[in-house]
């Protein structure tokens, strides 16, 4: 049996048995980790507030080889962010990122890049009322540039022509981007703007994108249109958690 410690942020929780909750988190160091979490339930539990959702925690947890399940001996509260519980469009947001990472993020494997994206985009909603919308589409497209699964911005894959960063391009059934010239007729069109805040995700921080795009019912479903159709292809549903996320 190995001790690991590590930072991690809370995903969910749920119950396990009568007194126990199983505590699945994102980690540093480990990935994905689901942990038992013994004596969680009782009044005077040790883990206290440290199990909340989106809390960042010092994670210590005792793992055996060919177990998913590891045992959790200890969780020290690093930043706590109940209030974000409190604004129900924030609370949606951050079940529907939850609930994405959980789908993405592969148990046991370490993923620094993404922890440190999801731990940034937690604090940006903290810091930022009314960003969610400029949050989400930005979460979900680092999500899908993370697992490679993000289509190149750049360059038509037809021609191969480098996109002109004031001309509309469009994106066919599978995914692949085009110019003006080269789209199929069936093709999605794409306006200049949302061209231009996808590139602004991939060069700025979600606080600084947060800051610098508000954006609006048009290019929040424009985006939304391409994010979820690679979401729905790479984990073959719709998440549980998109219509309310996305009202």
């Amino acid at each position: 049996m190995r001790l690991v410690t590590t930072d991690a942020i809370v995903l969910r929780s749920y119950n396990l048995a009568e007194s126990d909750r199983i505590v699945v988190c994102l980690t540093r160091s480990s990935g994905l980790v689901r942990a038992v979490a013994k004596g969680a339930r009782r009044m005077k539990s040790r883990f206290g507030a440290a199990l909340e959702p989106f809390t960042l925690i010092k994670l210590s947890f005792h793992e055996r080889e060919n177990r998913d399940l590891v045992t959790m001996s200890a969780a020290e509260i690093l930043k706590s962010h109940f209030s974000l519980s409190s604004n129900l469009d924030t609370a949606e947001v951050l079940a529907y990122m939850g609930e994405l990472v959980t789908e993405f993020a592969p148990p046991h494997e370490t993923d620094e890049r993404l922890f440190r994206m999801l731990t940034a985009c937690v604090e940006a909603l903290a810091e930022q009322s009314g960003s969610e919308r400029a949050l989400t589409r930005y979460f979900e497209i680092w999500l899908l540039r993370l697992a490679g699964l993000f289509p190149d911005f750049r360059a038509c894959a037809s021609c191969g022509v480098t996109v002109d960063p004031k001309a509309s391009v469009a994106v066919d059934v599978e995914l692949r981007l085009f110019c003006g010239k080269c789209a199929p007729v069936d093709a999605n069109a794409f306006s200049p703007q949302v061209i231009e805040i996808v590139r602004a995700t991939h060069q700025l921080s979600p606080g600084n994108f947060a800051a610098q795009h508000t954006l609006s019912e048009r290019q929040y479903a424009e985006l939304g249109d391409l994010t979820h159709r690679l979401i729905t292809r790479a984990i073959e549903r719709r998440p549980r958690t998109l219509v309310a996320s996305t009202r």
